[in-house]
């Protein structure tokens, strides 16, 4: 099981659902974006999903804005998400993703006003098949991504981009049934620590690079906590360089199973082979 992580996506497909997952981050030093995403995800067969998704910021001092206070919805969006491989003996799985953002349905100030389409591919690769047991519980999963602006950067001001990351997680669950038990407390024996290093850059093909599309790189360090049928994650955000934001923010996830908590309704594939 590769945990949910919150800077990244990962690679599984399951009837799941954010409420929500929270940042709170200051880009430049003097305003704050606060960031709710609500998500819902419903397999359609095992290995193929489909969900549906929006944010809601809270944005203080908005330099965009005149120094306005504000918040509203930003671009909702629908995605399509396929789990192609599944190695279970070498613990790996990739997925590919197609996501489709709806520009002009937020709120004015907050949404992007122009539609996106984003193209991801993701891998998770535990190290169990190691024969070194102090490595075995650690787990790396990754995603990259391509975002293309429908209207284009003339018509929309939106422009190509790159985006993506890695995760290292080590797993004390995958620790304590795999490898030795310890008898921890419940508190420890569910817990996964996770670092998480995202980027994202205005596409390299591109005419132009403008001051709104900048390199940005931002390291995630926390833990999540999984439970039987919901998860929580918390992790402290280190911009790495200025365009990633100035001083630390914070991120946190509440995460639903719901093939965990409905395994004959809700949390079963629409189609079941």
């Amino acid at each position: 099981m590769f945990v949910n992580t919150v800077v990244i996506d990962d690679p599984g497909v399951g009837d799941e659902a954010n409420l929500p997952l929270a940042s709170v981050q200051s880009p430049d030093g003097k305003s704050t974006v606060t960031d709710a995403n609500f998500e819902y995800d419903k397999t359609i067969l095992p290995d193929l999903g489909i969900a549906a998704g929006t944010d809601y910021q809270w944005i203080t001092v908005d330099p965009n804005d005149f120094g306005k206070t504000h918040g509203g919805f930003g671009d909702p969006y629908v995605q399509l998400k396929y789990r192609w491989i599944v190695l279970p003996r070498h613990e790996f799985m990739s997925s590919v993703q197609v996501k489709q953002a709806f520009g002009r349905a937020g709120t004015t100030g907050i949404d992007t006003g122009f539609d996106t389409t984003t193209v991801s591919a993701y891998f998770g690769k535990g190290l169990g098949d190691i024969p070194w047991d102090p490595i075995r519980p650690f787990a790396i999963t990754g995603e990259i991504d391509y975002g293309i602006p429908n209207t284009g950067p003339s018509a929309g001001g939106g422009i190509a981009t790159w985006s993506g990351g890695l995760s290292l997680q080590y797993s004390i669950p995958y620790l304590q049934s795999q490898i030795r038990n310890y008898d921890l407390p419940s508190l420890l024996a569910r817990l996964t620590p996770v670092v998480e290093l995202g980027w994202s850059s205005a596409a390299a093909n591109t005419d132009r690079r403008p001051s709104g599309n900048p390199t940005t790189f931002l390291l995630g360090t926390g833990a999540v906590w999984t439970g039987e049928t919901y998860a929580v994650a918390a992790e402290v955000l280190w911009p790495l360089n200025g365009a990633a934001g100035h001083g630390l923010g914070v991120i946190g996830q509440f995460h639903l199973y719901f093939d965990d908590m409905f395994p004959n309704t809700l949390g079963r594939p629409l189609i079941s082979w």
